[in-house]
């Protein structure tokens, strides 16, 4: 059930959204009255379930649905949107070497068709797969659009696993996110955000297998979760994820390349 409510003695406007992009999302908001910050929102949580219905493959509606069921057999003209989201998905595949991989097969076989923003499979059976991406450009997103309207303190989590930090906590200097295991319960680690995006990967008991190296066409298994701290929350997500596809304890050497702030190999 969706849940907001503003707390006139501290200024804070809190949303909580049950089911978002897979998972529950919570958004603290300060910076504005009651009437700005629910105006606010109101535009954000629109191009959200926007977000969503384009990218969701789940939603036989969708345009992604829509491109998975066309595109073996003829190209498929995308949105503007969807266009440059596959081209960034395209740089982050080459940059990681091919660990990033929204078809979780070959994203080599993807024909872009430049003058008609059109793309074609050229694989019987490839699908595209937005799940270790869609949260971090949803975060991306909110970003600019609280930093155009002045917001400076926000905290934005998509079930701890996608979080965006803007600025510190009222009562301290970031904002603490305490990481648990998806196992049992129990406190893993907790990690000082400020200014910055994390995102957490990792297997769960309900989705054991849902990380797959494309190398090798194998589900990452086991019991892992790793961390990547970034000021560009599409990095941190594609980050995490091309990281636990690797099925290797230490991040490869891509720091540089992104320029993000931290790693956990967390368990």
């Amino acid at each position: 059930m969706r849940y907001s409510n503003y707390y006139t003695s501290s200024g804070l406007f809190h949303v909580s959204l049950p089911l978002l992009m897979g998972t529950r999302m919570d958004v603290l908001l300060f910076g504005g009255d009651k009437q700005q910050l629910a105006t606010l929102w109101e535009d954000v949580e629109k191009d959200l379930w926007r977000m969503e219905k384009m990218l969701n493959r789940f939603d036989t509606e969708s345009e992604v649905s829509m491109v998975n069921d066309n595109a073996q057999f003829s190209a498929v003209q995308l949105s503007n949107e969807l266009w440059n989201i596959m081209l960034e998905c395209r740089r982050y595949y080459e940059w990681t070497d091919g660990y990033f991989d929204i078809t979780k097969s070959d994203f080599g076989k993807i024909i872009f068709m430049n003058d008609s923003q059109s793309i074609l499979f050229d694989k019987y059976g490839m699908m595209l797969d937005f799940g270790g991406y869609a949260k971090g450009y949803a975060l991306k997103w909110m970003h600019k659009r609280f930093k155009d309207v002045g917001i400076k303190r926000a905290l934005v989590n998509f079930g701890n696993s996608s979080v965006l930090a803007m600025g510190a906590h009222p009562y301290g200097d970031c904002w603490p996110i305490a990481i648990e295991d998806p196992l049992d319960g129990t406190l893993l680690k907790t990690i000082n955000l400020c200014d910055v995006s994390m995102s957490v990967s990792g297997n769960t008991l309900i989705r054991q297998q849902h990380i797959m190296n494309p190398k090798t066409s194998e589900y990452v298994t086991g019991d892992r979760m790793v961390a990547v701290i970034a000021g560009d929350p599409v990095v941190a997500e594609a980050m995490t994820t091309a990281w636990l596809a690797t099925g290797e304890e230490n991040l490869p050497d891509w720091k540089e390349m992104f320029n993000f702030n931290n790693t956990y190999s967390i368990k």
